[in-house]
């Protein structure tokens, strides 16, 4: 009888989620340039810049990505530092939301962590992963994403 008992008490351990590694080209326009000020020191400061453009991965799911962040960025040394949400819609089925955060070097490389959870036929799901880029003088921004996709 105490065998059973524990049995039934024992909690059922859920499947691991399947993970798969992908990789992603996002081409993003600013949108919206935000608020801009400069500080003592030659440190610049953007809040609310918003860029959108094109999600294509490996995985056979692209969209259109929406990034609205906030950077601070020393005009000397060309270094600072990036940070923001993004929504990355998918031909109207679902989106990726999450949030980022990049490294700046050498004025326009970026480089940092992504992590996001899906909804729509994408609840459940998250993605996880490191990109780089760089921001071009024409006001677009080239990121490769290397990441995981795990689904429930």
């Amino acid at each position: 009888m105490a065998l059973l008992v524990l049995f039934v008490v024992a909690p059922v351990m859920a499947a691991p989620a399947a993970k798969t590694p992908y990789t992603a080209d996002v081409i993003l326009a600013i949108i919206s340039p935000g608020e801009e000020w400069e500080t003592e020191g030659g440190i610049l400061h953007v809040k609310g810049l918003i860029a959108e453009g094109t999600f294509v991965s490996t995985l056979g799911i692209s969209g259109v990505m929406r990034k609205k962040l906030d950077y601070t960025l020393n005009t000397i040394t060309g270094k600072g530092t990036m940070v923001g949400k993004f929504v990355l819609t998918v031909d109207g089925i679902g989106t990726f939301e999450g949030s980022f955060r990049d490294q700046i070097t050498e004025f326009t490389h970026l480089s940092g962590t992504v992590v996001g959870q899906g909804t729509g036929v994408f609840a459940g799901w998250k993605t996880m992963g490191t990109w780089y880029g760089e921001i071009f003088e024409d006001d677009t921004i080239e990121n490769v994403l290397n990441a995981i996709i795990l689904v429930p």
